[in-house]
């Protein structure tokens, strides 16, 4: 068969933009149809590309393989999975729907797709030794979030799932125009973030947890200096803004959250509060140092006794027990008015669209109440099914708003 690229190409000084765009279109065209079943170093012998190539040389290319057939933004797919077994598709989730693709690919191909995500998100250079036994990694390569697996921990074989990231995050205009939010509760959150409360973002898996804590931070990034800490990197800069990458390996999100606290920050956000790093966050933000955060729940009572589970965690461990007294340590901390805490909980209305569902401002409680009871609110907003819009329902009670939100 013939090389379907052009000669200057496959000569040792390669355009690899050129490359990209070639390997691209052949995808695009269907052509890559006649590859998909053959090894990845066969198919790229046929199309004249070297087969010898280093790993720092793939490094640069901007390519995934099988992946290429839905990158595109104009496919509407949001989610990519491969879920191991050797002769199974990939499914793909496109405008909110989950599909079965039929796309069958040789098993290398999905080893091709692994190595190259690693390597383009810098977890292979940074795990190359260990690499016979890094059987979980995750991280972002070129607007991608990905989770993938390894034999032994997924029997069948190795699992892709990947979340396509936006081009451009949406910013609150965005999304009041899209009308996931109101203008009127997008003004109060913005005062909010002005005037020094807390946020935490609360949702279901796929509800629009980051996409809506990246336009609080696109917004306030306007004005303050941010910390953001995650374990991807998948949340947009700001001007003025330090990024941490907890590696678990090296240190954990809590220690990121006290370090960030050398980093003259104005606000603190951890892309995702799933444990112990929870206290550090409302010790942080109970002396001048408030956050945003998100945090998976499907409720505000549930954002908040979440909370409360994953502080009580790190309590735990810099204490070395728990008990009543650290549970009034925690409740005292999430109902403190030096937190103001808000919380706003984002999912699918009935119509199935994404939408502000609530948000609710923590009371003043003090050390009151035994761990898992109810968390004191004022709602402040409330999605309104029969109306189908997002309602004001109470005024803030909390000292930065009272009188005038």
């Amino acid at each position: 068969m013939q090389s379907q690229l052009p000669d200057e190409l496959c000569q040792s000084g390669i355009d690899h933009t050129a490359l990209v765009a070639d390997l691209r279109m052949l995808v695009r065209s269907g052509r890559m149809r006649n590859y998909w079943h053959l090894p990845p170093a066969e198919t790229f012998s046929l199309l004249g590309i070297g087969p010898d190539w280093s790993e720092q040389e793939w490094s640069r290319i901007d390519w995934y393989g099988p992946l290429e057939i839905w990158r595109d933004p104009e496919h509407g797919v949001s989610d990519i999975m491969f879920n191991g077994p050797a002769h199974d598709p990939f499914f793909i989730v496109q405008h909110g729907a989950m599909l079965n693709t039929g796309v069958h690919v040789h098993p290398l191909w999905i080893e091709w797709v692994r190595r190259q995500l690693l390597l383009r998100s810098g977890n292979l250079s940074r795990f190359y030794n260990a690499e016979p036994g890094r059987l979980l990694a995750q991280g972002v390569a070129d607007r991608m979030r990905f989770a993938v697996t390894r034999p032994p921990i997924t029997p069948y074989g190795i699992s892709l799932s990947i979340r396509m990231l936006p081009e451009r995050w949406p910013s609150i205009d965005d999304m009041v125009h899209s009308g996931t939010l109101s203008r009127e509760a997008a003004d109060l959150l913005l005062e909010a973030l002005a005037c020094g409360a807390s946020v935490l973002v609360a949702g279901r898996t796929g509800s629009g947890k980051t996409t809506l804590t990246a336009a609080l931070t696109q917004a306030v990034g306007r004005s303050k200096r941010l910390v953001l800490i995650e374990d991807g990197g998948e949340l947009p800069r700001s001007m003025n803004s330090v990024h941490i990458d907890v590696v678990e390996e090296e240190h954990s999100f809590s220690q990121a959250v006290t370090f960030a606290l050398r980093q003259k920050p104005h606000y603190i956000v951890v892309g995702e509060v799933r444990g112990g790093e929870a206290m550090a966050m409302l010790q942080a933000a109970a002396t001048g140092h408030p956050g945003i955060g998100t945090i998976h729940a499907g409720s505000v009572q549930g954002a908040l006794r979440n909370l409360e589970r994953m502080a009580m965690l790190g309590l735990a461990a810099e204490s070395g027990g728990a008990g009543q007294a650290a549970a009034q340590i925690v409740r005292s901390l999430i109902s403190s008015d030096m937190v103001n805490l808000i919380v706003v909980h984002i999912g699918v209305a009935a119509n199935g669209r994404r939408t502000i569902l609530s948000i609710d401002e923590v009371l003043r409680q003090g050390s009151h109440g035994q761990s898992g009871e109810h968390f004191p609110t004022n709602p402040l907003f409330q999605h309104d099914p029969t109306r189908g819009a997002l309602v004001r329902v109470g005024n803030v009670n909390a000292d930065w708003g009272l009188g005038r939100l």
